[in-house]
């Protein structure tokens, strides 16, 4: 990104705030090549059962559990930066560097138990490090130009997004699956996030507002929970992610497992679905200014869902179908994924919002854990039928379920009196 005069990067946080871009960009891209398709292609290589690669595919969400008591520390600090650099770094060696296992263990049987520990090990210390970060991230921000950075730094990690999930299909085929390709990608990934802390470390930290007269205790939990409004939408976030999760959690499995898709078109469907969060970022910044947060999450909500229902008829032999529901995910989330940020900062009160961060990031988590156990429980309850509309019965059964559970949700959310709705 070329020099501008935009307020955002002058004042005394101008670099850090343009740091910050680049930061999305770095973390973001290096994520990608860990996560997802690739380490569920990862886990199937080093033969993990279904549930196994579904739970630990979604340990990124779920480990956020971990976080509802990280007010007790961050709480007490003024200055943060140099323990949550310390969580990153640890986080992303013990994920990437669970790759190098097999070159020195040969049995898989033994590998898989490793990798697992360390993957959901590292994804802990990330949600940890997610939730002091964002506080951080604001706290650098001017309070009237905060929508449009996060809008700026939304765009910019999304073409990352784009640029290494193609790259990394690509790269996964050309090494025929194999575990040398699954090297190159956690190495790239490894040195991505190096890069990244160094940038990190000359990000300015502001003095983060304590209340001096009130120590951390146990007891700050129960604020969150006097809040009604911030009540109802941890609900939404619970059901919301609670029923998508039951069955998206399995999608990579199903999509390299039993529809045999290959990691490039895989991946090429996936930058189509970022090319549209991209495209469509603008659309929905403008919306917003003209309608309100409200209108475009509920609006986003409801493209992005459309997904699921797509998903419960696709098969080998209709992939074209994975087409239309990445782009409508794509625009859907695109939107999405920036409200349900803004609006909780919207909501929440300038002093603890640690202790708000960490509900959200605990309510989100505990969703998202209980999602894969609860999809696997229902999915081998479904009926088996093979037909031709439906050859994998039970995955395509548990993608309408999905999708018809989440539209009481989201009824329950926007279209409810306005005092009883979720979202408000």
């Amino acid at each position: 990104m070329r020099k501008s005069a935009n307020p955002l990067f002058q004042g005394e946080f101008g670099l850090s705030r343009r740091l910050l871009v680049f930061d999305g960009i770095l973390q973001n891209a290096a994520a990608i090549l860990t996560m997802g398709v690739f380490l569920s292609g990862y886990l199937v290589w080093l033969d993990g059962s279904d549930l196994l690669t579904g739970i630990v595919n979604s340990s990124m969400n779920w480990a956020s559990i971990a976080v509802l008591f990280s007010f007790l520390l961050f709480e007490r600090l003024k200055k943060r930066k140099r323990l949550l650099i310390t969580l990153t770094a640890t986080a992303r060696l013990l994920v990437c560097g669970s790759v190098f296992l097999p070159l020195f263990i040969p049995d898989k049987t033994v590998v898989l138990p490793i990798v697992t520990g360390m993957v959901i090990l590292g994804n802990f210390l990330s949600a940890l490090y997610s939730t002091g970060f964002t506080v951080w991230m604001f706290g650098v921000l001017p309070e009237d130009k905060r929508n449009e950075f996060i809008y700026l730094r939304m765009f910019w990690l999304r073409m990352a997004f784009t640029v290494t999930t193609i790259v990394g299909g690509f790269v996964l085929d050309a090494f025929h699956k194999g575990y040398t390709g699954f090297l190159l990608m956690f190495s790239v990934s490894l040195l991505l996030s190096l890069t990244d802390i160094f940038l990190l470390v000359n990000v300015k930290e502001p003095s983060y507002v304590l209340d001096e007269t009130v120590k951390p205790h146990l007891g700050m939990l129960a604020e969150p929970m006097r809040d009604s409004r911030f009540r109802a939408y941890l609900t939404f976030v619970f059901l919301f992610f609670l029923v998508l999760t039951m069955s998206g959690t399995f999608t990579p499995v199903y999509l390299i497992r039993y529809l045999k898709f290959d990691y490039s078109f895989i991946s090429t469907m996936n930058v189509l679905q970022y090319a549209a969060l991209i495209t469509a970022t603008a659309l929905w910044r403008r919306v917003e200014a003209k309608k309100g947060v409200v209108h475009v999450f509920r609006l986003t909500a409801s493209i992005a869902v459309i997904e699921f229902l797509l998903y419960g008829f696709l098969t080998a032999d209709r992939s074209w179908m994975l087409l239309p529901a990445t782009v409508l995910a794509g625009i859907g989330y695109s939107g999405f994924n920036i409200t349900i940020l803004n609006y909780r900062y919207g909501i929440l009160p300038e002093k603890n919002r640690t202790v708000y961060e960490s509900w959200y990031a605990a309510v989100f988590g505990l969703s998202t854990l209980l999602a894969p156990v609860l999809g696997n429980f229902i999915m081998n309850r479904l009926p088996v039928v093979e037909t031709t509309l439906f050859p994998h019965s039970r995955f395509q059964f548990m993608y309408l379920l999905s999708f018809v559970l989440v539209q009481g949700v989201l009824f329950a959310a926007f279209r409810l009196p306005k005092d009883k709705r979720l979202v408000r």
